[in-house]
């Protein structure tokens, strides 16, 4: 499977890791999955690194605003650990979205997970959605 989402509830984190080309139909998919899982104020770790896709800015700006659900939605940090080299769905998708919530690209994955401990708790909305 190109694209492998684990959640930790005790932790409150959702790590992704994609390997090869990533198309906009499975990337769509993990992001119905993580709407499902309930899981928006999460923090997230997403591993681009191995992939490549070929989404365009408007098929983020989609993706983007699938994941973002209700206003009062809270959302959790993410950061994105991505070859420095390739510039791609991370940058796009850290530019639709650095209003809303903390974003940051790492060029490793100790380093993202050390600033994801570093954020504060994001609790889940009051009315017990997303």
């Amino acid at each position: 499977m190109p694209i492998s989402l684990d959640i930790s509830p005790l932790n409150r984190v959702v790590v992704i890791a994609a390997q090869g080309h990533i198309t906009p139909e499975e990337i769509g998919r993990l992001a119905q999955d993580l709407v499902e899982a309930n899981v928006s104020h999460y923090g997230k770790i997403i591993d681009v690194t191995m992939s490549t896709s070929n989404l365009t800015k408007k098929q983020v700006e989609r993706i983007a605003a699938m994941l973002r659900g209700e206003p009062s939605s809270r959302r959790g940090p993410v950061a994105f650990v991505m070859n420095p080299d390739i510039a791609g769905f991370a940058n796009v998708f850290a530019e639709v979205t650095q209003d809303e919530r903390p974003i940051r690209l790492f060029h490793s994955l100790r380093d993202a997970r050390k600033w994801l401990g570093a954020q504060p708790t994001v609790e889940a909305s009051p009315s017990g959605s997303r």
